[in-house]
C-alpha cells in the first residue's frame, strides 16, 4: 500500500534512493537510484531512473531514462523517454519520442513523433503519426500508421484492421518521404500506401500508391493502385 503522506519533491538538482511514495515531482535534474512505486509521477526537465518504476500516472515533460521496467495505467510524454527494460502501460500518449529496449505491452499506444521497440509491441490499438520501428512483432486489433518522415521498419505486423498511409508534413520545406518496410503484414482488413513487404495476407487487401509487395494473398477482395508494384497475387 502506497503511503498517502509521503511525497518526493526535487527542485533544481537532487537524488533519491527510491521506495514507496504518494507523489513524485521532479523539476530540474533528478536521479532515482533504485526501484520505486507511486500514485503520480511527474518530471519536468531531466530524470534518470536507475531501477524500475510503477505508477498509476507517469508524466514526462522533457527527457527521462528508465534503466529498468515501467508498469503504469497511464503514461504521457511531451519530449523523450527511453526504457531499457520491458513496459506494461495501459494508455500511452507520446508527443515526441519513446524508445523501449525490450517488450512493450498494454492497451493503447498513441504517438505523434516516433516510437522504437527492440522487441515485440503487443497492444489493442496503435495510432502513430510520424515514424515507427519494431524489431519484433507489431500485434494489435487496430493499427493506424501515418508516415511523415524517413523509413519506418517493422519485422511483422498482425491485426484485425491495418491502415498505413503517408501523411502531409506541417513543415512546408520538408519532403514527404515517409515509407514503411516490413516482412509480413496480415489482417482481416488492410489498406497500404508507400509500403514495401514480402507478404501481405488478408480478407480485404487494398493497395494505394507507392507499394512494393512480393506476394499478396487475399480471401475476398483485392485492389491495387496503378502506382504500386505486386510480383504475385493469389486468391486463397
Amino acid at each position: 500500500m502506497v503511503e498517502e503522506t509521503r511525497n518526493l519533491i526535487m527542485n533544481g538538482s537532487g537524488s533519491s534512493s527510491g521506495g514507496l511514495y504518494n507523489k513524485v515531482k521532479i523539476r530540474g535534474e533528478g536521479t532515482i537510484s533504485n526501484d520505486f512505486e507511486c500514485k503520480v509521477f511527474k518530471a519536468f526537465g531531466s530524470c534518470d531512473i536507475i531501477g524500475s518504476a510503477k505508477a498509476e500516472v507517469f508524466d514526462v515533460f522533457g527527457e527521462s531514462e528508465v534503466n529498468g521496467n515501467i508498469i503504469s495505467n497511464e503514461v504521457k510524454v511531451l519530449g523523450t523517454i527511453c526504457v531499457n527494460g520491458t513496459t506494461f502501460i495501459k494508455q500511452t500518449k507520446v508527443r515526441g519520442t519513446i524508445e523501449v529496449k525490450r517488450r512493450f505491452t498494454g492497451e493503447l499506444v498513441d504517438v505523434k513523433g516516433s516510437i522504437s521497440v527492440q522487441d515485440d509491441l503487443e497492444v489493442e490499438r496503435v495510432i502513430v503519426s510520424g515514424a515507427i520501428e519494431v524489431q519484433g512483432l507489431l500485434n494489435a486489433d487496430y493499427i493506424d500508421i501515418g508516415l511523415r518522415f524517413g523509413t519506418s521498419k517493422v519485422q511483422d505486423i498482425g491485426g484485425e484492421k491495418i491502415t498505413i498511409k503517408r501523411k502531409s508534413n506541417f513543415i512546408p520545406f520538408l519532403k514527404q518521404e515517409g515509407l514503411l518496410d516490413a516482412e509480413t503484414i496480415e489482417a482481416d482488413d488492410i489498406y497500404l500506401e508507400y509500403t514495401k513487404a514480402n507478404i501481405v495476407r488478408g480478407n480485404q487487401v487494398k493497395l494505394g500508391p507507392g507499394c512494393e509487395i512480393g506476394l499478396v494473398e487475399y480471401y475476398e477482395g483485392y485492389h491495387s493502385d496503378k502506382e504500386s508494384k505486386v510480383k504475385e497475387k493469389r486468391k486463397v
